[in-house]
């Protein structure tokens, strides 16, 4: 007898969509402590990350597990 997988689909962010939301902060963080102060070239780095992040979660992931599609 196969087993048959279930899967079901997660609000949470997976663990790619986490990494790059750490590494665009870090960045934006790098910056701002570089020019001293929050310069609107920093703000506008910040809300590109932001409209990136939730682009990015909106997207759905495959139906397969971890979201990672299927080689054919």
């Amino acid at each position: 007898m196969d087993a048959e997988v279930v899967t079901r689909k997660s609000l949470m962010p997976t663990r790619k969509w986490w990494a790059m939301l750490v590494v665009a902060l870090g960045a934006i963080a790098v910056s701002w402590v570089s020019a001293g102060q929050l310069t609107k070239e920093t703000a506008i780095a910040l809300i590109g990350v932001v409209v990136q992040a939730v682009a990015t979660y909106l997207v759905p992931n495959d139906d397969t597990p971890g979201g990672v599609p299927a080689r054919h």
